[in-house]
């Protein structure tokens, strides 16, 4: 088996035109889609992550609402803003930067998020989904398998 070179810049420019073409046609029928991220903590890593979210979504035409919330949050406060965020209309994808804080336990924080705005993939509905091959959101990890 010979190497294959990948550019990564085309492909990934390549990406970024489709789904352009695709935000402006859920435009057209009055669909204007919505990201929320929730970071909790200064994670320098997560900071960085979340940024470049937020900019690609800028040059896709996507709004992105940002939650940073303190390192020492607590659960219910956390919760909350989750369930929040799933009934609002505004809001398409919803994702919580990882990692948590310690005291907050990723997977039930994970498992508050509503299966179909979860963009990351990570609910347990959407991992049952994954792991029995049905359609549905995919973890960027075996997506890009």
């Amino acid at each position: 088996m010979s190497a294959m070179i990948l550019d990564g810049k085309a492909v990934a420019a390549r990406i970024k035109r489709e789904i352009r073409t695709e935000v402006e046609r859920l435009k057209e029928r009055g669909i204007s889609p919505g990201l929320a991220v929730i970071l909790v903590g200064e994670d320098p890593a997560s900071l960085i992550y979340v940024r470049n979210k937020e900019r690609n979504c800028q040059e896709l035409g996507i709004s992105s609402y940002l939650y940073r919330l303190a390192a020492t949050i607590n659960r219910k406060e956390l919760l909350e803003l989750i369930k929040q965020l799933n009934n609002d209309p505004k809001i398409n994808g919803l994702l919580v930067q990882l990692p948590l804080p310690g005291h907050l336990q990723e997977e039930e924080v994970i498992s508050v998020l509503a299966p179909e705005k979860d963009v990351d993939g990570f609910h347990p509905v959407n991992l049952g989904r994954l792991f029995r091959g049905e359609e549905g959101m995919v973890p960027c990890t075996p997506a890009g398998i």
